[in-house]
């Protein structure tokens, strides 16, 4: 069995897609990260493409030990493993056609048949009562948490943030019937961010993700130490190793990887089990709604000790108002349904992806 083509498409300007061809007739479809979708595309077009024809697909380990060395000669691990996510993904939905397997089959069996959401609203600009509303709508349809991102990373310590204001507009809506969850996306400098940090206690938040910039790992851990809040971060980390510094240098309480970040499945499941071997708190960050959230559902579905919900993101998104697929997840009361289907359960309609990509 032989890659005969590989293929990225961007999809609605903003979603890129691995498209991967084979000799035998069985084709793969991966996803990639969302952000820098033209670096992404030119990296497997210009970059991967050539070293993967040829290559048979099952040898997934060996591949990816292949483009992951290609990558580290040519820039940053961030911009290039992403694109690898979408390569990666592409060969496990490749194997799991041809061994007639479901992704939580590979995954070791699926436990639980639904998984807990939590609601993650991506938007700066709402007013604090806006937010409130808005949190107050996704309790009553079944979501127990709610993440907001009301700071303005591209200005540290911004005064325009709302983050206080917006907590308290919440709790007094809704009381603490809900669990509130702040991402600044490293708007904070440390002393701005121990201030809020004590501010958000005394609302009970849940977690405090990213207060400082991703980087800062000494300032982490002294806000670990400051703070009793959960200090929450790793969507910006993609390798074992990287986790690993995170976790001994940073110290967050919750750790928080991502398979389309991470270089696909393959380094996923090895960040995964080097977490789970160190007792760490895991809440996996997702934030696309199709083969992004099939991975981790299932792997959470695999793995039912990790208790903790998946990020689903709420704003509007042209995948899911125009589909590319079928069929897509069942979600109801805050929580998505694990399928019984093949692969990724989810069937892709070629043709339409073709006529919208770039």
């Amino acid at each position: 069995m032989k890659i005969t083509n590989v293929e990225c498409l961007i999809i609605d300007k903003n979603f890129p897609y691995v498209l991967i061809e084979t000799d035998q007739g069985v084709n793969g479809i991966g996803e990639c990260f969302r952000r820098a979708p033209l670096i992404t595309k030119s990296a497997v077009d210009y970059l991967f493409k050539d070293i993967l024809i040829g290559l048979n697909p099952e040898k997934i380990s060996e591949i990816w030990n292949r483009l992951f060395n290609a990558s580290s000669v040519t820039g940053p691990y961030g911009s290039l493993l992403t694109a690898v996510s979408g390569i990666d993904t592409a060969l496990w939905d490749i194997k799991l056609k041809m061994s007639k397997k479901s992704l939580s089959e590979a995954f070791g069996g699926k436990k639980k048949s639904f998984i807990d959401l939590y609601a993650s609203s991506m938007r700066r600009d709402m007013s604090p009562e806006e937010e409130a509303e808005r949190a107050a709508y996704f309790f009553e349809k079944g979501f127990k948490f709610y993440k907001m991102h009301s700071a303005f990373p591209e200005e540290i310590d911004s005064p325009r943030d709302n983050t206080l204001k917006t907590v308290a507009a919440i709790r007094k809506l809704l009381g603490e019937k809900i669990q509130i969850m702040v991402d600044v996306n490293g708007a904070y400098s440390l002393k701005k961010a121990i201030e809020i940090g004590k501010e958000l206690e005394n609302f009970a938040v849940f977690q405090f993700e990213q207060p400082v910039h991703v980087t800062m790992l000494k300032e982490m851990k002294i806000l670990q130490k400051e703070l009793q809040i959960n200090i929450s971060s790793g969507e910006c980390c993609y390798t074992v190793p990287d986790f690993i510094n995170l976790i001994e240098q940073g110290s967050p309480d919750i750790v928080q990887p991502d398979a389309i970040k991470t270089g696909g499945i393959t380094e996923f499941l090895k960040i995964s089990s080097e977490l789970i071997s160190r007792d760490q708190v895991i809440m996996i960050h997702n934030t696309q709604p199709l083969i992004s959230t099939a991975i981790h559902m299932n792997f959470l579905s695999a793995n039912p000790d990790l208790s903790l919900p998946l990020e689903y993101n709420i704003e509007k998104n042209s995948l899911i108002d125009n589909p590319i697929v079928s069929e897509n997840f069942k979600i109801s009361e805050g929580k998505i349904e694990i399928p019984d289907k093949e692969s990724f359960g989810l069937e892709f309609d070629i043709t339409e992806m073709k006529n919208r990509s770039l």
